[in-house]
């Protein structure tokens, strides 16, 4: 059932409610307003040199579950895992995982299907595949950040 809208009535303009105090980082230095000195911290850390190599390493393996389903070698993306970090968070760079464009975005991938599906579908999980990549590229490995 369609419902007929009344139109806004025309009157007086809006009242303002709060005040426009300038709060975001300025204060008054006589008749100039001057910028404070706000503290900025970047929400991604970028991968330190060692993390970078590890990286490249991981990548140059070829999707892990390629290798899993006995496909052979296969060009592979970089997956960060997210148990055990906070909603939005990635895991670190040394439990990334090679998935190919496929395993990783696709329709059939792990972000596709999503991880319970995942494992359900292919018998094994991103923790198995996070362990098999570290223990072959156990000599690159970088140390565990201390929290």
């Amino acid at each position: 059932m369609l419902t007929r809208r009344t139109p806004m009535k025309r009157g007086a303009p809006l009242q303002q409610r709060t005040s426009l105090k300038r709060t975001c980082g300025f204060k008054k230095a006589g008749s100039q307003l001057a910028r404070t000195q706000m503290k900025t911290r970047s929400r991604k850390k970028a991968p330190r040199k060692a993390e970078r190599t590890y990286l490249d390493r991981v990548a140059a393996l070829g999707c892990a579950c390629c290798r899993r389903l006995g496909l052979g070698a296969t060009p592979a993306e970089i997956h960060h895992p997210r148990k055990g970090a906070g909603m939005g968070q990635r895991a670190a760079h040394r439990d990334a995982i090679p998935l190919c464009p496929e395993h990783h975005r696709g329709n059939t991938g792990i972000h596709g299907l999503g991880v319970k599906r995942f494992a359900v579908v292919y018998g094994f999980d991103e923790a198995e595949l996070t362990r098999e990549t570290q223990a072959l590229l156990i000599a690159y490995l970088p140390p565990k950040e201390s929290a």
